[in-house]
């Protein structure tokens, strides 16, 4: 396992599914980096007040205090997923992310 300077943890299973994801991608999508996107809604049930997504943005357009790199594989996390996923670990099991307490 790895922390972030922002407190964020993830694993090598997590690592390696960005390593995957950044070798699969599309030619002309070069210059973008794969932002992580996580919200947790205080009250809410588990299934409901989670939402989760990595897409692909312009690298250009990210502030140097939301790049990391996890393994290899340079992400952007912007403050308030930062923020929610503090102290929690990333991990990648049986085909899907995995966010542990």
């Amino acid at each position: 396992m790895h922390r972030l300077r922002c407190g964020v943890i993830y694993t090598n299973a997590f690592a390696g599914h960005l390593a995957e994801l950044y070798a699969a991608r599309d030619p002309g999508a070069a210059g973008n980096i794969l932002e992580l996107e996580y919200v947790k809604v205080a009250g809410a049930d588990e299934k409901n007040g989670i939402w989760w997504r990595m897409d692909w943005v312009p690298e250009k357009r990210v502030p140097v205090e939301c790049r990391f790199e996890m393994g290899r594989s340079p992400v952007c996390m912007r403050q308030q997923t930062q923020r929610g996923l503090k102290n929690r670990c990333l991990d990648w099991r049986d085909g899907a992310v995995v966010i542990k307490s």
